[in-house]
């Protein structure tokens, strides 16, 4: 029975310890142990008590042998969770329902602005696009930006997967991306540049050409592309080592950006082949083939520049020309137009140049000569000026002129602006012609002042190009100083792509204009698409409409109707109105029903040398008289 007390008493130690059996244990003494048994039969059976006793001491042993190990490998393995948690290069996090930090890693810890908020965990549009998707699905992978303390954003690789259990959580895990995205970038960089020579790639040269054609319009509706190839550069060096290549394509690279003044872009599509592409702002005269024609002989000469062994040339030079959209309308048709007229500059001979329009073609060397013949014609002295007058209905008087160029050539007889102002306005002498009508216009204003000749303002036809030189106004003004004449003697018609392609400085001139005294007057009214808002931002006194809605007007009533509502409109805003390109009686009477006193044509007088107008006034001045008799 004493041994009975102490085991029991050792069990009890042990179910304290053991606090999770004790229940067990004291139920199994209580079936041990009958309440109602005799004496005699506690002696007997006090024996199988003890020994089940003793199994259940050597279990319990056991099982706290087992529990010890299994703890000592629990926090083992917690330790070394604990230490790939706080080493890892990941950000992990473990957010509740409420999205708020419930564990954060050093790593993200450290980069966070405030570790118990998500908000400035992810950014507010990240937040709102992940959660609808994360109520929906367990798991989403994608990339994510962290805010860091510093306030920048980090790119990050990001997992996120929603845990179900009694609670709603988060488990986050991502990686610090942005230097991958750097080298990512790097390596993009690198196939987008020749690393020979740093210019673009051929690849960054397609995106170039799509994006020509995206943003070409009716304003700007061509651009070209120019394919230069060096034919002998290979095999010239063949015998010498292979950075000799470099050592030539580099100064050929750094010349043609000195050629091309950055003004193009540039790029290399070949072993021996360099690209320009002029962009539609660049190109869109009228006739563009005559600038692409000229830098391409600049290209050809490119080689000349290079110093070489002994001075002795090595190689030759080819162009290839291909314009838009005549010669393809998607890059690769460009490639290709420019290749194959590359081709065939080749099979020409040495520095051949060859556009892929056998037309162009054809035409650049008549358009270069015709360059070469107004340089001439300018310095000796075979320009004109001759004057067509412009009548008032109301008064049966001639109230001005506009002032008209001529040509006397010697090879080509007296030619009108239209057989050579386009190549004068595409190779920028229609600046020194500009100059040379006012001047001559000045000239002519101050005679017929001192003669009692002069019958109100010439009209100038202003040149886009003239009217884009920073002095323009400066030289119209010194110009007048030396004269003696005043601005208001003068009317500037505008084309209206001066209006539509306006820029900061456009405004300013005009305004200077009006302040010297200048009438200003839009051209060709009604042919733009921005005339409207032209006649409402900009300070012009008049309008003159286009010889289009004239012309047939007295046959076709959608042109009468548009041509009223345009002299409507000129009314209500208060502008004067000038029609040109009258042919008949007709035309004259029903414009002057229509509103406008202003009108210019053959019917009254072809354009007239300065020495016939005395003659006309003096007409003129005749009808009168009979018409007073």
């Amino acid at each position: 029975m004493q041994l009975y007390l102490v085991a029991s008493s050792l069990i009890t130690r042990m179910l304290i310890i053991m606090r999770p059996l004790s229940w067990l244990l004291m139920a199994g003494l209580i079936l041990a142990v009958p309440v109602y048994a005799s004496t005699a039969e506690l002696l007997w059976t006090s024996g199988f008590p003890l020994v089940c006793l003793l199994l259940l001491v050597v279990a319990l042993t056991i099982y706290s042998r087992k529990l010890q190990r299994s703890n000592a490998l629990l926090l083992s393995e917690q330790q070394t969770l604990q230490h790939f948690l706080q080493q890892s290069d990941d950000v992990i996090a473990i957010l509740n329902n409420e999205r708020q930090a419930v564990y954060l890693n050093p790593q993200l810890s450290d980069k966070l602005t405030d570790i118990k908020q998500l908000p400035l965990f992810l950014d507010r549009q990240c937040t709102q696009l992940l959660l609808p998707k994360l109520e929906l699905e367990q798991n989403w992978q994608g990339e994510a930006w962290l805010k860091a303390s510093d306030g920048a954003s980090i790119p990050l690789s990001l997992a996120i997967t929603r845990q179900q259990q009694d609670k709603q959580s988060y488990l986050l895990i991502g990686r610090d991306i942005s230097k991958w995205q750097l080298l990512q970038q790097q390596t993009e960089h690198g196939s987008m540049r020749d690393q020979q020579t740093g210019l673009q790639s051929q690849a960054l040269l397609t995106e170039h050409l799509q994006t020509c054609i995206d943003f070409s319009n009716e304003h700007q509706p061509r651009f070209a592309l120019l394919l230069l190839k060096f034919s002998k550069l290979l095999t010239s060096q063949s015998d010498k080592p292979a950075e000799s290549l470099h050592n030539l394509l580099q100064p050929l690279s750094e010349q043609l950006k000195l050629m091309t003044n950055n003004s193009y872009i540039l790029g290399r599509c070949g072993i021996d082949i360099f690209a320009v592409i002029v962009p539609p702002h660049l190109c869109n005269q009228r006739q563009p083939e005559i600038n692409l024609n000229r830098l391409g002989y600049q290209l050809l000469s490119l080689t000349d520049r290079i110093p070489t062994a002994n001075n002795k040339k090595t190689f030759q030079t080819t162009v290839g020309i291909s314009i838009y959209p005549a010669d393809g309308k998607s890059p690769a048709e460009l490639m290709l137009a420019a290749q194959n007229a590359l081709q065939y500059a080749a099979r020409m001979g040495h520095n051949g140049l060859q556009f892929a329009d056998i037309s162009i073609q054809q035409r650049a060397p008549e358009y270069l000569a015709l360059e070469t013949e107004i340089q001439k014609a300018l310095l000796q002295g075979e320009f004109d000026v001759y004057y067509q007058p412009r009548v008032s209905i109301a008064s049966n008087r001639v109230i001005g002129y506009e002032a008209l160029l001529r040509w006397h050539s010697p090879k080509r007889g007296t030619l009108m602006p239209q057989h050579f102002i386009s190549v004068a306005d595409d190779t920028g002498l229609s600046v020194q012609l500009d100059k040379l009508v006012f001047k001559k216009c000045c000239d002519q204003l101050q005679y017929w002042q001192q003669t009692g000749m002069n019958r109100g303002r010439i009209s100038l036809n202003v040149a886009i190009e003239s009217f884009r030189q920073n002095d323009f106004v400066e030289q119209l003004a010194k110009q007048l100083t030396n004269s003696g004449i005043n601005a208001d003697q003068f009317e500037l018609e505008l084309h209206e792509d001066i209006l539509l392609q306006a820029d900061s400085s456009t405004e300013k001139k005009l305004l200077q204009l009006t302040t010297l005294g200048f009438h200003l007057t839009l051209d060709n009214f009604g042919t733009g698409v921005s005339s409207l808002s032209a006649l409402q931002h900009f300070p012009l006194h008049g309008l003159k409409i286009a010889p289009a809605f004239v012309k047939d007007m007295e046959h076709n009533e959608q042109q009468r109707n548009i041509t009223a509502s345009l002299i409507r409109l000129a009314s209500y805003l208060q502008l004067d109105v000038i029609a040109s390109g009258i042919e008949n009686e007709m035309q004259a009477y029903l414009l002057h029903v229509m509103g406008c006193d202003i009108l210019q044509g053959h019917m009254f007088s072809k354009a007239l040398p300065a020495a016939e107008i005395p003659a006309l006034l003096a007409r003129e001045n005749k009808l009168l008289r009979k018409e007073v008799s």
